[in-house]
C-alpha cells in the first residue's frame, strides 16, 4: 500500500478514535488484577481501555482498533504484558505515564502508540519491534528498527 494511502487510513482511524470522544487504551495479557488497577486507573483520566484477547494478536493494528472481531480459531499470541496507545495527545501520553507513578503501578515494558508505521503490523509483529527495542535500550545500543511491512 503507498504511503499516501496509508497516512490517509491513518487519519480515519484517528479520527474514529477522537470522535469516540476518548483515546483507547489496548491492554494485551492484563485480564488479571493488575490490569484492573490499571483500568481504574485510566477512569479518571478519561481514557478507555480494552482487553485484546489472545486470538485477535494476529489481526493487524488497523483492523484491531476499527473494531474487527478476532477469528475464531486465532493463534494464541504472546504472553507479555503490552499497551497499544490509539488517539492520545502527548498530554494524554503524559496524564497515563504520571498515572502509573501516582497508583505506584511497575510500568509495563512493552508499549506503543498507533502510527501510520505500524497500522499494518499484528499485533505479534509490534510485540516482536518492542523486544527487539526494548533489549536494545537495555543493552546501551540503538535499537535496529524493522522495515514497512516486515
Amino acid at each position: 500500500m503507498d504511503t499516501f494511502l496509508l497516512q490517509s487510513r491513518y487519519l480515519f482511524l484517528q479520527k474514529a478514535v477522537f470522535a469516540m470522544g476518548a483515546p483507547v487504551l489496548f491492554l494485551y495479557n492484563l485480564d488479571t488484577p493488575r490490569g484492573s488497577r490499571l483500568r481504574r486507573m485510566c477512569l479518571p483520566l478519561g481514557i478507555r481501555t480494552k482487553l485484546v484477547p489472545p486470538q485477535a494478536h494476529t489481526l493487524t493494528l488497523e483492523d484491531l482498533t476499527g473494531g474487527a472481531p478476532p477469528p475464531e480459531d486465532g493463534d494464541p499470541g504472546f504472553s507479555e504484558e503490552m499497551l497499544l496507545l490509539a488517539g492520545f495527545t502527548s498530554a494524554q501520553v503524559d496524564a497515563l505515564l504520571q498515572g502509573f507513578r501516582r497508583a505506584k503501578l511497575p510500568p509495563v515494558p512493552l508499549k506503543a502508540v498507533l502510527t501510520p508505521t505500524n497500522l499494518k503490523w499484528t499485533s505479534v509483529q509490534l510485540r516482536d519491534e518492542l523486544l527487539r527495542e526494548h533489549q536494545a535500550m537495555t543493552q546501551g545500543r540503538a535499537p535496529e528498527h524493522a522495515r514497512d511491512g516486515e
